[in-house]
């Protein structure tokens, strides 16, 4: 390996670490604040964190991304003067954003049919000034190549909001509001660590502002803000007619069942990362259909590894969400099987193909229409009175959609099969493998052998599951094995 590519490498693995250690506290967070609470305290809980997560996508305009677009373009004095003007830009819509926050939290309470969201949102509300200040740390340190440093402030940050969050909960029996204002304090002290992680390169250096700074930044960030509201809207759909018109301990049951499985992601995400320069690349030398190869070669390594994870998931949903959140939650099974099928399209990256040949208007435009139609969907199910799964179910289609959409578009525009006739042999008999051993497995479930240990039945079934997928795969020609050297190799490429 070279020693730029070994760089590239081992700035991804901390990139890695510091997003699953991120990711495994958020997971373990919910189920354990699930527990705690009644589902009223849970399901206001998470609607406050809804409400903060959807309106912050709105306010910060795309300027994160401005951290690690220009950073690597401009010289160290200027890069200075970037962040001092940008953390100046969060500070100033943090501000606007919690007092719109406070203002409207009564309003905001009433649309999601929940009085108690409206004291929730008013104690919630200062924190934004702290949050929003707080971001463009990973940019900055990914454009300056300190991943580990990045790693490292994740891993204490996620850690500190955990122990905020949780402790008062355990310890004193607490209820929501504690754990909202443990949230704010592990935010301060989030502020006082990236205030001095954004200072701390630039000590000693002199700011040199940009030539038309202002202007530079809003035309690459503003452009980008369609597209989050877009988002906003596609995103936030199913919890808001969740929340408005089935009531809190409804939403409590969809918050825990709409989760994407972490592994997933993570996989996902080190594809994606390779093919975005690869096919940029051969686009830009007219040699796209060598770089086929590559990706449908990704796809196989990467369905290898996620399709039968995803369909031992659908299939022992139940077991997974009782095991995670308790009995209360078997609800929650339901909405985990429909939002799985999400998942299933981490294995065709279509998003990463439209970025890669500068199609990102048409993203755009598709999630544009996407949220118009959702809307339209979603109130149709709710004046009908329809089952809530309904409201999941349709903005799982649209994600499918998009990716069989996308597709049609590329091979328009490319003349090109991104899901070429091999391939969807390959993936269909993999998928029929998965759910033969799956029906035996679950077959021999129902016998209980580990009796109500419900954590002990999954450990069991899952390494049962494994074992005869890999026994059995030489049978069909797929070796489950390979598929992890595989994966690694081609992070190193």
């Amino acid at each position: 390996m070279s020693q730029n590519n070994k760089s590239n490498f081992n700035q991804a693995l901390w990139l890695g670490i510091g997003q699953l250690c991120t990711f495994a506290i958020a997971f373990f967070t919910a189920p354990i604040l699930a527990r705690y609470f009644d589902k009223v305290e849970y399901g206001t809980y998470r609607q406050i964190l809804y409400v903060y997560t959807s309106l912050q996508s709105l306010f910060i305009m795309g300027l994160p991304n401005v951290f690690a677009y220009f950073i690597p373009r401009i010289k160290t004095e200027q890069q200075k003067a970037l962040i001092n003007r940008l953390t100046l830009y969060f500070l100033l819509i943090g501000l606007c954003f919690s007092i719109v926050l406070y203002l409207c939290s009564d309003c905001i309470g009433v649309l999601l049919n929940n009085p108690e969201l409206g004291i929730g949102l008013k104690l919630f509300s200062p924190f934004p000034l702290f949050t929003l200040p707080a971001m463009g740390v990973e940019g900055i340190y990914t454009a300056l190549k300190k991943t580990k440093s990045i790693a490292i402030y994740h891993v204490f940050t996620k850690i500190l909001m955990f122990l905020c969050i949780i402790l008062p909960v355990l310890i004193w029996n607490t209820g929501y509001k504690e754990a909202i204002i443990g949230w704010g304090l592990a935010s301060f002290i989030t502020f006082l660590v990236a205030m001095y992680m954004k200072a701390n390169p630039y000590r000693g250096v002199k700011s040199d502002p940009i030539p038309n700074m202002d202007k530079q930044v809003f035309s690459y960030s503003l452009p980008l803000t369609g597209a989050f509201v877009a988002g906003f809207f596609v995103n936030s759909a199913d919890q808001f007619f969740i929340s408005r018109y089935y009531g809190t301990e409804v939403f409590a049951d969809f918050s825990n069942g709409c989760f994407s499985i972490p592994i997933v992601g993570m996989i996902a995400a080190s594809v994606k990362g390779v093919l975005v320069p690869l096919f940029s690349k051969a686009d830009a030398e007219g040699k796209i259909p060598q770089a086929t190869q590559s990706y449908e070669n990704a796809v196989k390594n990467t369905s290898i590894l996620v399709i039968p994870m995803l369909l031992f998931c659908m299939i022992f949903a139940t077991d997974i969400v009782v095991a995670l959140f308790g009995e209360r939650y078997q609800n929650s099974s339901s909405f985990l099987q429909w939002y799985i099928l999400r998942d299933f399209l981490q294995v065709f990256p279509y998003f990463a193909l439209l970025m890669a040949f500068g199609y990102s208007k048409f993203y755009m435009n598709m999630h544009i229409v996407g949220a118009f139609v959702i809307c339209i969907a979603d109130f149709s199910i709710v004046s009908f009175s329809w089952s809530p799964l309904c409201i999941v179910a349709v903005s799982s289609i649209f994600h499918m959609s998009c990716s069989v959409v996308s597709f049609i578009f590329l091979y328009k525009k490319k003349g090109i099969h991104f899901i070429a006739p091999e391939l969807r042999k390959f993936i269909l008999l993999m998928s029929v493998h998965c759910l033969v051993v799956l029906s035996l497995i679950y077959w021999l479930a129902q016998y209980k052998p580990m009796g109500n240990n419900v954590f002990m039945h999954l450990c069991l079934a899952c390494a049962i599951y494994y074992i005869v997928l890999m026994v059995t795969g030489k049978i069909v020609k797929i070796n489950y094995i390979s598929s992890i050297q595989m994966y690694i190799q081609s992070r190193r490429k």
